[in-house]
């Protein structure tokens, strides 16, 4: 058996995949996915220090994985090499950033403070969105958030549907223009879904609490551009802005989200 075979390498992990945002999304948005490899040892010490032998993570990211448990090491790990694909293009006129990606309290990922950034993990796959922050008003912050999901399948279905957990009462109303094609309304949770994620995770260091599916509503436009309602009572009294974009390939919706929050009215 070759030393390849017994001692699986960096070379497991492909590339990252750079991918195109939502066609109304920033310019400035970088994504970057990476696949998680379909054959991968439980064993994190045969392929773990590779990639960080390669520079492909960073030992205190290392670090991280090994505290965790064995079923979230694979996700974590293909979502850190996707950020520091990201993060490289979107600082590709500054110096090379060298300090790992950490997490804040609340899980987020550390950044550069002239960059945002989210991070989604599946099963198979995670996706990265970084952004320059530019220029915002006195006091204001600028956050962005991403989402990844599978689209749905015919198989799905029959499987309970999550609309009552996460769509408030006019988005249930509207989801009945969907009751002819079973496939299509689901499709339309998801992504309902995935686009309050990016945006949870857009407002997420500004409020610093768990928000509720029903504090974000969402309006689709015949466009097929989304506005977004953000019903929280901390933000009431805020100049806040967020914007929702999304799209779809044969497998997956990707959503982000950017918000641009004041620091309130006096």
């Amino acid at each position: 058996m070759s030393d390849a075979t017994t001692r699986p390498s960096a070379r497991l992990w492909p590339a990252p995949q750079f991918v195109p945002a939502p066609s109304n999304a920033p310019s400035a948005f970088t994504l970057a996915r990476v696949e998680v490899p379909p054959v991968l040892a439980s064993d994190t010490g045969l392929w773990l220090p590779a990639l960080i032998a390669a520079e492909r993570l960073h030992p205190g990211e290392g670090a991280l994985v090994e505290a965790m448990p064995p079923g979230r090491r694979a996700t974590f790990v293909a979502g850190r090499l996707a950020m520091r694909a990201a993060l490289g293009a979107a600082l590709a006129e500054q110096p090379r950033h060298d300090a790992p990606i950490l997490r804040s309290t609340r899980g987020a990922p550390v950044l550069p403070s002239s960059v945002a950034g989210s991070v989604s993990h599946k099963h198979d796959a995670a996706l990265a969105l970084m952004s320059p922050r530019g220029i915002v008003p006195d006091g204001a912050s600028m956050h962005v958030g991403v989402d990844l999901e599978h689209r749905p399948t015919a198989r799905d279905i029959a499987r309970p549907s999550i609309a009552r957990r996460i769509l408030t009462a006019p988005e249930l109303d509207a989801l009945s223009a969907f009751d002819q094609d079973p496939l299509a309304q689901r499709e339309r949770v998801i992504l309902s879904f995935a686009i309050k994620e990016a945006v949870y995770k857009a407002i997420d260091p500004t409020v610093q609490r768990y928000v509720r599916f029903t504090e974000v509503a969402l309006q689709f436009t015949e466009s097929g551009t989304v506005s977004v309602s953000l019903l929280l009572p901390e933000l009431r009294r805020r100049d806040a802005t967020v914007h929702a974009h999304y799209t779809l390939d044969d497998r997956w919706i990707v959503a982000t989200a950017v918000a641009t929050i004041g620091i309130g009215v006096r």
